[in-house]
């Protein structure tokens, strides 16, 4: 799938010039015009403000007219096939001022984005980001958030990413302006290093009281019912080269989405709308990076699941399916992989000939002394510490599973090595 992407800030002044692109010369008003025919992409989507609207008695009317001008420049420029993303924006304008979280647009475009690429998940996936006519925060923002999902999707499946930026248009200058390629890349498979801090997506910015509380204990309720501990623990698995847990912790994938989208419409209900000659937009809360995890772990157990190699939470899990998960998955990072696969070896020969016909600890069946679960061995040891793991053979058959008494001490142990993200917004 190809996938071009490109941010927008306000297109009404933009005059038409000559575009030079991968041999073609294309008269347009936007760079977009000639990267859609040289590229040919399935799918083009534009990133626009609502900062260009100028009307609205509530805050979907700003979006719906901030999105009819992108899309009334759009058709004039000759655009075909293209999709419109209107995310919040922040500054003071001639038609209104617009108040927020500065951060929230690259929350908004991260969640947006990871929900439509993972509508083709079984394809290979090729990224084209047109950053010419971003302004300010748009641009990087865009960027960094176009990156972090495509370091994340490279974990399953090839990734490209490709992006371009055309000569500054001066008016004393040329009429040919060349679009020039600033990076192409493949993108290195990154896991997410963050865990969740607040324990709710959404913060507030000028609420009273009771709106608070209304806001975490009513309207928040479906994301309280996530188990955070156990979410991060997920995300940590990955990260720290843990199968087993990977398993143990794998979320409800369907309530995680449900909780992303409850999110941004909750979001969009606090948006304050006042017009009195020019609009005034006061958003009342901001997201949170929390919003961030719960949508790069929803993306991981997606992608888990597409790719065939984990469907459901586990408790008991076949070595056979913890091997098939560490070659299929862990082959992104090779050094993760053989750490894995030695400490298997290491388990099935130290399980060699032993009887386990019950569950029991691993420490136990090897005659060892049961104690507390030590940190380190379990990092240094890919999840298998002995007296963390229990194990039982079945039908010759060797299952695995975590001790439930200590599944919170395994939880967190998981979770090591993740940054604890605090916003720098007030």
């Amino acid at each position: 799938m190809k996938l071009l992407i490109a941010p927008w800030g306000n297109p009404s002044g933009w005059r038409e010039v000559v575009y030079v692109f991968g041999g073609k010369s294309i008269k347009a008003c936007t760079s977009l015009r000639a990267l859609q025919e040289v590229i040919e992409p399935d799918k083009t989507i534009i990133v626009g403000l609502d900062t260009l609207a100028e009307k609205g008695e509530n805050y979907q009317d700003v979006k719906e007219d901030a999105e009819g001008k992108i899309r009334e420049h759009a058709d004039r420029f000759g655009l075909e096939g293209y999709e419109v993303l209107i995310a919040p924006g922040i500054g003071t304008f001639p038609n209104g001022t617009f108040h927020g979280g500065a951060l929230d647009y690259y929350h908004y475009v991260t969640a947006r984005l990871a929900l439509i690429l993972l509508e083709h998940v079984g394809e290979t996936l090729s990224i084209h980001l047109d950053l010419t006519h971003g302004i300010n925060y748009s641009t990087i923002l865009t960027y960094k958030a176009v990156r972090e999902v495509a370091e994340a999707i490279s974990i399953f499946k090839e990734t490209r990413f490709t992006a371009y930026n055309a000569d500054p248009s001066l008016p004393s200058a040329t009429g040919k302006l060349s679009i020039n390629i600033i990076e192409q890349s493949t993108p290195t498979p990154t896991p997410l290093t963050e865990r969740i801090t607040q324990k709710r997506p959404l913060e507030p910015l000028n609420l009273s009281v009771d709106e608070r509380r209304r806001l975490f204990e009513e309207e928040l309720k479906e994301v309280r019912e996530v188990d955070d501990l156990e979410l991060s623990a997920f995300i940590g698995a990955l990260y720290n080269g843990l199968p087993l847990a990977l398993f143990r912790f794998y979320p409800e994938k369907g309530r995680l989405k449900e909780v992303i989208l409850a999110s941004l419409n909750l979001y969009e209900r606090y948006v304050e709308v006042e017009s009195q000659g020019k609009l005034k937009v006061t958003r009342r809360v901001r997201m949170g990076n929390d919003l961030k995890v719960y949508v790069f772990a929803y993306m991981i157990a997606t992608l888990l699941s597409a790719n065939g190699l984990i469907f459901s939470r586990k408790k008991e899990v076949a070595l056979s399916e913890v091997e098939s998960l560490t070659e299929s998955l862990f082959k992104f990072d090779e050094r993760l992989k053989k750490r894995i696969e030695t400490d298997i070896h290491t388990l099935k020969t130290d399980l060699e000939g032993k009887e386990a016909a019950d569950w029991q600890t691993y420490n136990s069946v090897i005659g060892r002394k049961i104690g507390g679960i030590d940190e380190r061995n379990f990092l240094a040891h890919s999840g298998f510490e002995r007296n963390a793991v229990e194990v039982k053979k079945e039908s010759g058959m060797l299952l695995l599973r975590y001790h439930e008494d200590k599944i919170e001490t395994v939880a967190k142990m998981c979770q090591k090595g993740l940054k604890r993200e605090i916003s720098l917004e007030s």
